[in-house]
């Protein structure tokens, strides 16, 4: 649209440039052809005042001649001035010989003129001047009406010509000055429209959106509004997409809310299921395949109370008791736990966990029971991803410009899929057979309530790294320093 803003100014500059340039050079045009006409009327009167005098002067001569008393008139030497008056606009070749020609017959007859009157009147002498001047002059009066009549014929050839060329420019400067506006009035009517149709789309999508419709799309919009177009599209299907699941969070809060109502009045049932089941066993004299059976039955029963716990902490979490302790000890128990678990002392070739803890590590403050199950879940997970004789390394650091404790598990398992990164931290999301989907996102809320961060990404050389970053100092939630 701005290219378009810019080519209908830059049509509107050029159109009154070349206007204004018109006007001036038709203005120019026109009092230059006038000037000239006017300089014909002069040259036709020049002539004709030419013919005038000599006219006079034949008739002076007659008046001599026929013995009429009267001064002695002295010849006209206006006629010289008149005729030499035309050889400033007449400078080529046989036009300036033709009048020089005249000129000298004017003065000729202008010496026989003065000769008549010279002369007393009646005499042979006077009569024969008179009549050498009378025929000279006759023959001046047919050539200056000559030339009178094709000056005249010329001047008003020339002046029908000036006239209607003044005509054409005055009807086409009348069409600019009328038709310009009409021109100026459509190419804004134009720039304004390829701008309030794309604004008034926008603005009818906005409305739209504002009602609720967010399936609602900008289409046929070009330029600089097909852009912001297309950034209210994207906007509009995130928002729709973010509406989506919000409504999925808050279908799984009510579900959490539920789930945590009959967790709380399952438990006791199971609890007295449980120690009824344990009475038997001990009181009773049971057979060894009923014995068996009953113990798988207060197996499955603590397996469901294990569950019901988890999913109540993930609802309804314990309030921290925050003190001051060190990592690395909290690691040392925990590992030392895992390695005593049937899952790593079961089967070939045993594994292993290495450990790397930095020994200058600074204690924190914090729930050490939380933060030790966050470590027990994350390093059970690894010792099942593991294969036989596999590895998991602990290892801690200290990042003393952001004051943050780093701990990181690095398992050789077979890794983490892309697209399953981002889901494995949500509740109930799990690629186990027998798995709750509580864990991680147990483990994820305690981290963050400690002020930490929780990551994971999978090794170049296979296995996955689960990094935990806990700040050395943390006032958040009640735990202080």
């Amino acid at each position: 649209m701005k290219n378009k803003i810019i080519i209908g100014l830059a049509i509107f500059a050029l159109m009154f440039f070349f206007g204004g340039i018109y006007i001036v050079t038709t203005t120019e045009t026109t009092i230059y052809d006038l000037h000239r006409l006017s300089k014909l009327h002069q040259t036709v009167v020049l002539r004709k005042d030419l013919l005038l005098s000599i006219k006079k002067n034949q008739s002076d001569i007659v008046m001599r001649s026929r013995r009429i008393m009267m001064e002695e008139i002295p010849a006209d030497a206006n006629m010289v001035g008149i005729a030499k008056k035309c050889l400033i606009c007449h400078h080529s070749s046989p036009s300036s010989e033709r009048i020089t020609r005249l000129i000298n017959q004017i003065e000729i007859y202008r010496e026989m003129t003065r000769d008549v009157f010279t002369v007393a009147p009646g005499s042979a002498i006077s009569e024969s001047r008179a009549g050498a001047a009378l025929r000279l002059g006759d023959e001046l009066i047919g050539k200056v009406e000559l030339i009178v009549n094709v000056t005249s014929a010329n001047l008003e050839k020339q002046e029908r010509n000036i006239l209607k060329k003044i005509q054409e420019r005055k009807n086409l400067l009348f069409l600019l000055v009328t038709i310009g506006p009409f021109f100026a009035v459509g190419l804004a009517f134009f720039l304004i429209r390829g701008l309030t149709k794309p604004v008034t789309s926008l603005l009818e999508a906005t409305r739209r959106l504002n009602t609720g419709d967010l399936d609602h799309r900008i289409k046929d919009l070009q330029d600089e509004f097909g852009e912001v177009a297309a950034s209210f599209n994207e906007m509009a299907a995130s928002l729709k997409k973010q509406m989506q699941e919000l409504q999925r969070t808050e279908q799984l809060r009510v579900c959490g809310e539920m789930a945590a109502g009959l967790a709380h009045e399952i438990r006791n049932p199971l609890a007295g299921m449980k120690i009824s089941i344990e009475v038997l066993l001990s009181e009773l004299a049971l057979e060894e395949r009923d014995r068996e059976v009953l113990l798988k039955v207060v197996e499955q029963i603590r397996n469901i109370e294990l569950l019901m716990k988890n999913l109540l902490n993930y609802t309804r979490p314990v309030a921290a008791q925050p003190v001051r302790f060190d990592v690395n000890k909290i690691l040392e128990k925990t590992i030392y736990f895992i390695e005593k678990h049937p899952s790593f002392v079961s089967g070939g070739p045993r594994k292993q966990v290495i450990k790397e803890l930095d020994d200058q590590l600074p204690e924190i403050v914090g729930d050490p029971q939380q933060l030790q199950q966050v470590f027990l879940n994350l390093l059970l997970n690894a010792a099942e991803a593991i294969g036989e004789g596999g590895k998991i390394t602990v290892k801690t650091g200290l990042d003393a410009q952001a004051k943050n404790v780093s701990i990181s598990l690095k398992d050789t398992g077979s890794g983490i899929a892309d697209e399953l990164q981002q889901k494995i931290f949500q509740p109930f999301f799990t690629t186990k057979g027998k798995g709750t989907g509580l864990g991680l996102a147990v483990s994820k809320r305690i981290v963050e309530e400690h002020g930490g961060n929780i990551t994971v990404a999978n090794n170049t050389d296979g296995g996955v790294t689960f990094m935990i970053t806990l700040p050395v100092k943390m006032v958040d939630r009640g735990l202080t320093t």
